[in-house]
């Protein structure tokens, strides 16, 4: 899922939106710096149906999509014995986990199995985290002639500069907001 459309980026780059001659560039960049954000946040944007097996023998499950859809149906089986929400399991829509009633005791690996709706659609997509990847895919393409470029010597001194494949301070401070840690599974 791109977190941010072209013409954004172009707006943002005074791009005009008649020419044409970087769309493909941008359009890449797009999609290769949404990814990078769902792999630096540890979770997945794009909003759609899925279903998940996890171990038992532990009292929270955290969902890799979310936040979840409260209007979609979700379900949780343990040994495919469907359970019910606000008894066995408790939904945190927003911050996108399941906290059981009792700690499911782990018999078998992937004993768990939840079917959830969860993620942004384009039009969910927080503002913060569409200025974050536009940002970075706007600053990678003014350095894409600097590949490697890590400091510029001048007259009076030198100056070091951000690598084009680093992501920008500002980027990973709002990415921070969305990242699930890993521990978190």
């Amino acid at each position: 899922m791109n977190l941010v459309t072209r013409a954004t980026v172009k707006a943002f780059l005074e791009i005009p939106t008649a020419t044409t001659t970087y769309d493909s560039l941008i359009d890449s960049l797009i999609t290769q710096y949404s990814k990078r954000a769902e792999r630096f946040c540890n979770r997945l944007f794009e909003k759609t149906a899925r279903t998940q097996k996890f171990n038992a023998g532990r009292k929270i499950i955290f969902l890799p999509a979310y936040p979840i859809d409260e209007s979609s149906n979700l379900s949780v089986t343990i040994d495919d014995t469907v359970q019910t929400i606000d008894e066995d399991y408790y939904v945190y829509y927003d911050e996108g986990f399941i906290e059981f009633d009792t700690t499911p005791s782990y018999t078998t690996p992937l004993q768990i199995t939840v079917t959830w709706t969860g993620g942004y659609d384009s039009e969910s997509i927080p503002d913060d985290l569409q200025y974050a990847v536009m940002k970075q895919v706007a600053f990678v393409f003014r350095r894409r002639k600097d590949v490697g470029v890590s400091s510029v010597s001048l007259p009076d001194g030198s100056l070091a500069v951000n690598s084009p494949d680093d992501l920008l301070p500002e980027v990973r401070h709002i990415l921070r907001n969305y990242r699930k840690t890993p521990g978190m599974r």
